[in-house]
């Protein structure tokens, strides 16, 4: 299943895919790439009355490690997934 996502090498991302992505310090970290349902509290609008809500975000997750993370972005607002690399299908 494809998931419209691209790696370093431009590489389309599948669902059943092993990434591997090099932090800049160094670490590396191996993510399976599923579709899961993911419960997680997020902070509210400002204009909102609560400051956080529980929501349930069904989506593609880079399973580490007993983690189900989704992809973030740096200060530059570039994604982790475009440092990854898949390494296995």
């Amino acid at each position: 299943m494809k998931t419209g996502l691209f790696d370093k090498n431009e590489t389309p991302i599948k669902v059943g895919d092993r990434t591997r992505l090099v932090s800049d310090d160094g670490e590396v970290r191996e993510f399976d790439v599923c579709v899961k349902t993911v419960n997680r509290v997020v902070k509210c609008h400002p204009d909102f009355d609560d400051k956080y809500a529980k929501v349930a975000i069904t989506g593609v997750v880079f399973c580490w490690n007993g983690y189900d993370l989704f992809p973030c972005v740096d200060e530059n607002g570039i994604s982790d997934v475009s440092k990854m690399e898949v390494i296995t299908r």
